[in-house]
């Protein structure tokens, strides 16, 4: 059984999924925190963009070329510990303002 995430990560995620679903899919569709982002049913290359701007804007992480990888974008959830884990990294400020 996997571990409830943390209130961090829970929120982090939260905003991550809210801006998913207001911003970069079809009103209606239906996205979950373990959905595939990248399945290419989801997100197109552009929104995947879009997602990477906010996410680096909302939360000032940072993000640096490296970090655009597969695995840190597959789901709402992976993305949330991204945030949180690179915050922490990179010693920017709290990603939850």
């Amino acid at each position: 059984m996997s571990e409830a995430p943390s209130p961090r990560i829970h929120e982090v995620e939260s905003r991550i999924l809210e801006f998913i679903r207001h911003e970069l899919v079809a009103e209606g569709v239906a996205i979950g925190r373990d959905d595939d982002l990248l399945s290419g049913e989801l997100l197109d290359s552009v929104a995947v963009l879009r997602l990477a701007t906010f996410v680096d804007e909302a939360f000032r992480i940072g993000m640096q070329p490296t970090d655009f990888l597969i695995e840190n974008f597959q789901t709402a959830a992976v993305l949330a510990e991204f945030v949180v884990r690179r915050s922490t990294d990179a010693g920017a400020s709290n990603p939850i303002e």
